[in-house]
């Protein structure tokens, strides 16, 4: 039998052929795996962009509770055709799930991509969204360049076996690409050679390195996008936070702001200021020249709470603006840096072409973080109606029947002042070792529509509310020293301690001393309360009064804030003991240590003592016993509308 002899060539075909089969095999395998990992991950990174896009806004509305914000948010996402749902949940709670028309046809051919939701500006998680995502995409890619890559393989195969004496050389060119195949990945540029070649090889070494720029052009394309949208959700979130928590007007921060540091903070304290008739000035200069006087003075308020550390200015809305103190000052504290506050603003001057524009403002303040928003206002609007400059919030207050008695008694007092109704009565006061007339207390009464005589009681306090407490001060002074002008009398006015501090009043009571030549006639009569603390202040009005050659006396001294050290500290004459010791002095043992003391003391230092609230003979005796040297009091004389000497 004739052996059969295969040739070399159907060997080489053959084992070019086995070859062939398994070197394809391995290409179609390498390129299967290479692009569905390449081409699930492109789809996964943009399913995680559309997520790392959203979670911003998402985490914003979540924050805020707009929970039909991230509604729409999410209808819209599912337009998308390769969105096919989307859930978001606040912590563990399912807040909202939107489904596309796709989901149950397409839910296979799906992935699921999940993201956590910050808190904005912290690392605090919040909340979750998941998101179900169309593998459409990634099929059709991966279909047809599997397609591709079977014609280019099918293409190999059959040069292989045709130029099967030419393949063994160009079986070490394969190999070497297939090398560089194995590492490949978007984000790694591997040249394939014999791109030069004007042969097959050279074609796919050109095929692999354009599918290859292809795949990484599209990839910096997504890194690209998803970097200008990054950027655009930043720039969007500044914006959203500016336009939220700022005024766009003044810079200041807003409502909104004050809002959230209400509820941030667990103590503090707030004021409201509000530009009273503010709306004058935008009708008659234009809402240009309003807007330029509400920046200027939103700079001025920030330059005057420089030294308030923990205190910060928020501009509400229009002409009202706040002072929020995150750590809350002492009382005594707040109503003074109000109290400066106010005279600053009253010292402010807008100039608008040839005009000086001046303004007033109302301040209501609260002491209580709980709804310091509404109480504060509470307190402005009640200041307003009480046209007061500052008020404080007190929730004792019953609010609408004070409101309507403080309108009642605004609107009294201001028709007695304009007619002519406020005037001063007169009281005696007795030398209590000759019991003869020296002097005279000037009593401030209110006349009214039926001749009634109202006394300080009723109006004084409301007076002091309404703005109209100085005019009265001044009625009383000038009425008073016409009076005694021309009688051989000493006659004493009372003065509170806002008169004393007030610089115009000071400078009226001066200016009638001169004019009426009562110099040596009249007393000053200071109110002893817990108010007088700044005796320097105090002790300049003494100072200067007694200078023009006026007496000055201590009305009420013992009425509960006696200080025997502030009358050694204060240039007196006269000491007036309080009714509270004297109304029960013949019986009442503790009074009259107390009456002994005061006398003691007061003699010591050469000042005369004056008892008030002498009401019956008994008390009359006993004063004189304890050699009191003059008396006031009803059983001597009651308040009259002159005086007999």
């Amino acid at each position: 039998m004739k052996q059969k002899i295969k040739s070399l060539s159907s060997k080489i075909v053959f084992f070019i052929t086995i070859i062939t089969l398994v070197s394809i095999l391995i290409i179609f395998n390498i390129f299967e795996k290479i692009n569905k990992k390449a081409f699930y991950n492109v789809e996964t990174e943009k399913a995680k962009l559309v997520l790392s896009t959203i979670e911003p806004l998402i985490a914003l509305n979540i924050y805020l509770n707009l929970d039909d914000r991230i509604e729409q948010l999410t209808k819209q996402l599912v337009t998308n055709p390769n969105i096919l749902a989307i859930k978001v949940l606040k912590g563990d709670k399912l807040i909202n799930e939107i489904k596309s028309k796709e989901f149950e046809n397409h839910f296979d051919d799906s992935f699921v991509v999940k993201n956590s939701i910050f808190q904005p500006n912290s690392q605090k998680k919040i909340g979750t969204l998941i998101l179900t995502y169309s593998n459409k995409n990634y099929k059709e890619l991966l279909l047809t360049y599997r397609t591709l890559l079977l014609k280019v393989l099918f293409l190999l195969g059959i040069l292989f076996l045709l130029f099967s004496l030419y393949v063994k050389k160009m079986l070490s060119p394969l190999r070497e690409i297939a090398k560089l195949v194995r590492g490949y990945s978007p984000d790694k540029n591997i040249h394939i050679p014999f791109d030069n070649q004007n042969n097959e090889i050279g074609f796919i070494s050109n095929a692999l390195n354009n599918m290859q720029q292809s795949i990484m052009q599209y990839s910096q394309q997504q890194q690209n996008m998803n970097k200008f949208l990054e950027e655009k959700v930043d720039e969007k979130t500044i914006e959203l936070r500016q336009q939220l928590y700022t005024n766009a007007l003044t810079g200041l921060p807003n409502r909104r702001s004050l809002l959230h540091d209400i509820n941030h903070y667990k103590e503090g304290a707030l004021l409201i200021i509000d530009i009273d008739d503010f709306k004058e000035i935008n009708d008659f200069f234009g809402h240009e020249v309003g807007d330029n006087v509400l920046i200027s003075f939103s700079q001025e308020l920030s330059e005057m709470i420089k030294t308030e550390h923990d205190a910060r200015l928020i501009h509400l809305t229009g002409d009202e603006f706040a002072l929020f103190y995150i750590k809350k000052p002492s009382l005594d504290s707040f109503i003074k840096f109000v109290t400066v506050l106010l005279r600053n603003i009253e010292k402010m001057v807008f100039n608008h072409k040839n005009n000086e524009l001046k303004i007033r403002v109302t301040i209501g303040g609260t002491f209580q973080i709980q709804e310091a928003l509404e109480k504060a206002d509470i307190a402005l609007k009640s200041a307003k109606k009480q046209r007061k400059d500052f008020l404080l919030y007190d929730e004792t207050l019953k609010v609408e029947q004070q409101y309507k008695n403080n309108m009642e008694w605004t609107k009294k007092i201001n028709w007695a002042i304009e007619n002519d109704r406020i005037k001063p009565f007169f009281q005696a006061i007795y030398d209590n070792k000759t019991n003869e007339i020296v002097s005279a207390e000037c009593l401030i009464r209110l006349i009214d529509e039926h001749d009634s005589i109202i006394t300080p009681y009723h109006f004084l306090t409301i007076a002091k509310k309404s703005k109209l407490y100085s005019k009265l001060t001044r009625i009383m002074i000038k009425k008073s020293c016409q009076y005694f002008e021309h009688l051989d009398c000493d006659f004493s006015i009372n003065l509170s301690v806002e008169d004393i501090l007030d610089e115009k009043i000071v400078e009226y009571i001066s200016y009638c001393v001169k004019k009426y030549n009562v110099n040596k006639k009249i007393i000053l009569e200071l109110l002893e309360t817990e108010e007088i603390e700044n005796y320097e202040e105090v002790s300049s009005f003494i100072n200067e009064m007694k200078s023009l050659g006026c007496r000055i006396a201590i009305d009420d001294f013992g009425s509960g804030y006696s200080n025997f050290e502030y009358l050694l500290k204060l240039n007196v004459n006269y000491i007036k003991i309080d009714g509270s010791l004297i109304k029960n002095l013949d019986t009442d043992t503790n009074s009259q240590i107390v009456v002994e003391t005061i006398v003691s003391f007061a003699k010591k230092l050469n000042m005369t003592v004056i008892a008030e609230y002498v009401h019956n003979e008994a008390i009359y005796n006993k004063v004189k016993e304890l050699d009191i040297n003059r008396s006031q009091g009803f059983f001597l004389a009651q308040p009259q509308d002159s005086i007999t000497l």
